[in-house]
């Protein structure tokens, strides 16, 4: 990945974290662990450590974010994102569960 893109891809990351934080601040879990921008900068992909409901949630008010996206970072084009629940999350829980329940 260029420089450019990887400034671009931090920017991003930071700005998602301030907006998630703010539009869903009920919704625990809900943390930005990575953004990959395209090269073009026209789509991007959002991997989040939550749960499938709040990825649901966050899915449904996209367009609302990503508004508030070209408000923090300026660009050309403001990338059409997805969100993808990052499911290295979901195996240290259950590694956990799995910990707990053999300490028992």
């Amino acid at each position: 990945m260029n420089n450019r893109l990887e400034q671009l891809s931090i920017a991003y990351k930071k700005a998602l974290g301030a907006i998630l934080l703010k539009e869903f601040p009920h919704l625990t879990p809900l943390t930005v662990i990575d953004v990959l921008i395209d090269p073009s900068g026209k789509t991007g992909r959002v991997w989040l450590s939550t749960t499938e409901e709040i990825l649901k949630e966050v899915e449904q008010r996209r367009g609302d974010i990503q508004g508030q996206l070209k408000e923090h970072v300026v660009t050309r084009y403001t990338p059409k994102i997805s969100f993808v629940l990052d499911d290295k999350y979901l195996d240290k829980i259950d590694n956990l569960f799995t910990e707990i329940e053999h300490e028992s």
